[in-house]
């Protein structure tokens, strides 16, 4: 067992109901997180630091409202000089060549000050050493004095900092299978907010498989002791209405607009104080300051938008650093919903479009889950595996453009409304788009209506037939005479 000694920043900004309110939930979650982890750990407060004694680290590292901590040694003592003699059998072979330093933070009160300690314990390990160095030196030794206690430390590791999660009001995070919405409820969470989920399936259950796994990744690493509540809305009807019959005009927008809705209905009847997305401003088309105003317009509860202000590249980073980036792409809803995204839309040009949109439909297809429910039941059968069947019907969904340039020998170039009469249970269809997120969606229709139908993408069906041709057997990619 390693004793560590656990720092927080801005807890120790509150008075000292709130301070120890927070440090309370704080040590709480440091507790179960190596219960559920089924590591021993005990933890406890003293004089401003947090104690853990536990087998190992990995659980400090991902805690929210940890600012740092350290692998530490505590020692009673009574005198400078007892400081001195533990630091030399510490330090004398660590420090021997190397530059070093010394800093000692102390509470309590003691015949000496803290420069009289960083002075006498680097009087101590002078001799061996390359000298002194304040600024950046190979070795930094911590000297923390709490009473008649003092914990020696020469690392220090980072934590995400923030608050402790629980020590705020609960939110609903949107959340899809990409980027951005991860980061987003994981900034939330660093405030101290726990968030529930709201996925918006548009190829359901297909889609839940990316979803899933970024959200498994955020909770297993950051929040595996307070998992949240997943809210799941079927929402491939709205591809019928929006795509198929044509009925609106600014799909990309109207659909943001629905999905805030529906979150909106469920904050108000669940009691969350808000909605979480993963917006910022003028990265895509449905999220220009104008198109933002339109889709807020009407929603009566508060709208986070933590990375309003971040560049792309920013929340790349962030993702890949928090463990949240995808490790696969379906694609963006605006590829579903409009060859030609509009940029800027009023607020009435919305609300005439919800005139057309049952809400009540979606609304009632919504169901709860929780993390593990969901792990259990994606399914993703539908996704073309092996080789193209030698008797498979395969349509493309992209624009007659696209296919004309480039296309799969035999394929056939259909609109979404045109895949879908597809009704021939005695055939075997394979249908490819650009991303996944189109097929996905046409072969999840087929599927319920008992046709044998795989989605893939173009990239995915060119690479099984570079495969095929390698190998030595037919090759379905030559292109169209």
């Amino acid at each position: 067992m390693t004793l560590y000694i656990v720092r927080y920043s801005e807890i120790g900004l509150k008075g000292d109901k709130e301070r120890k309110r927070m440090e309370n939930i704080l040590i709480k979650n440091i507790s179960s997180y190596y219960r559920i982890k089924g590591w021993n750990a005990s933890c406890r407060i003293m004089s401003g630091h947090i104690l853990v004694e536990a087998e190992n680290d990995d659980p400090l590292r991902y805690i929210m409202g940890i600012k740092s901590y350290s692998p530490t040694k505590r020692f009673r003592f009574e005198t400078l000089d007892d400081l001195k003699e533990i630091a030399v059998g510490l330090y004398n072979e660590k420090v021997k060549g190397k530059t070093f330093g010394v800093r000692c933070n102390r509470i309590g009160t003691h015949g000496f000050t803290s420069l009289d300690v960083e002075k006498g314990v680097g009087d101590a390990l002078y001799g061996v050493s390359a000298g002194v160095n304040l600024k950046n030196p190979d070795v930094w030794i911590h000297v923390d004095i709490v009473g008649k206690d003092a914990f020696f430390y020469d690392t220090v590791i980072s934590g995400p900092g923030g608050l402790p999660l629980g020590s705020e009001g609960r939110y609903l995070a949107l959340v899809s299978g990409g980027i951005d919405s991860p980061v987003a409820t994981w900034a939330i969470m660093k405030r101290g907010s726990p968030s529930d989920i709201l996925f918006c399936s548009l190829s359901y259950p297909v889609d839940l498989v990316p979803f899933v796994d970024v959200v498994s990744r955020l909770i297993e690493r950051w929040a595996p002791y307070r998992k949240p509540r997943i809210y799941v809305a079927d929402c491939r009807p709205l591809i019928r209405t929006m795509v198929v019959e044509g009925k609106t005009r600014y799909s990309n927008v109207t659909f943001k607009r629905i999905i805030y809705k529906l979150a909106e209905s469920i904050v108000l009847k669940q009691g969350y104080n808000g909605i979480v997305t993963g917006e910022s401003l003028g990265q895509v088309s449905s999220q220009t300051a104008e198109n933002l105003r339109a889709i807020e317009s009407g929603i009566d509860v508060p709208v986070l938008r933590p990375l309003i202000g971040m560049d792309k590249d920013e929340v790349v980073e962030i993702a890949r650093s928090i463990g949240t980036f995808p490790t696969r792409n379906m694609g963006e809803f605006c590829s579903l919903f409009a060859s030609h995204p509009i940029i800027r839309s009023r607020p009435e040009d919305i609300d005439e479009d919800m005139k057309h949109i049952d809400m009540n439909e979606i609304e009632n297809s919504v169901r709860i889950f929780d993390i593990d429910d969901l792990r259990g039941m994606i399914n993703d059968d539908f996704e073309l595996k092996g080789s193209v069947p030698s008797d498979a019907v395969i349509i493309d969904l992209r624009p007659k453009s696209m296919y004309q340039k480039d296309h799969v020998q035999n394929s056939v170039n259909m609109t979404i409304g045109q895949a879908l009469q597809i009704d021939d249970r005695n055939k075997t269809y394979v249908i490819y788009c650009s991303m996944g997120l189109q097929s996905a969606y046409v072969a999840s229709v087929l599927r319920n209506h008992g046709v044998n139908a795989f989605y893939t993408t173009y990239k995915g069906i060119k690479r099984r037939n570079s495969e095929k041709e390698t190998d030595g057997t037919a090759d379905i990619n030559e292109p169209a005479k």
